[in-house]
């Protein structure tokens, strides 16, 4: 994983974007899926992934996101 970003969308909504290999980005939404309503999970055959959460969600997502950063 490649230079995750935050950025704030409004009030309680946050996006991250990051880059994965392309082959990587079903793996994460996969992953992603298996937590259930952490994240909302964009990406295509670009590698890059934007990731919406709340401000609820968004420590738990940011240390799953780390987690699994040595893997991709």
């Amino acid at each position: 994983m490649d230079g995750a970003r935050h950025v704030a969308l409004g009030p309680g909504l946050r996006l991250v974007q990051l880059r994965v290999a392309p082959a990587d980005v079903v793996v994460l939404r996969g992953i992603l899926a298996g937590y259930d309503g952490l994240a909302s999970v964009h990406g295509d055959e670009t590698g890059i992934v934007a990731l919406l959460a709340t401000d609820g969600t968004i420590d738990e997502l940011d240390e799953i996101v780390l987690d699994l950063a040595p893997g991709f």
